[in-house]
């Protein structure tokens, strides 16, 4: 890498800091659609408002 030109190490940066930027906005798009199921209150370690506790 020592004989390549300031310009091409800068261009490498870019295009890897764009992909690592891509990837990133594809999975929070991706994980703003998942729908999650309601916690499982099996062990009624969640409270709720209405109950008062």
């Amino acid at each position: 890498m020592k004989k390549l030109p300031d310009a091409v190490k800068w261009l490498i940066i870019l295009v890897v800091l764009g992909a690592m930027g891509a990837m990133m906005w594809a999975v929070n798009d991706r994980a703003s659609r998942v729908e999650m199921p309601a916690p499982d209150n099996t062990f009624g370690i969640y409270h709720t408002a209405e109950n008062g506790t």
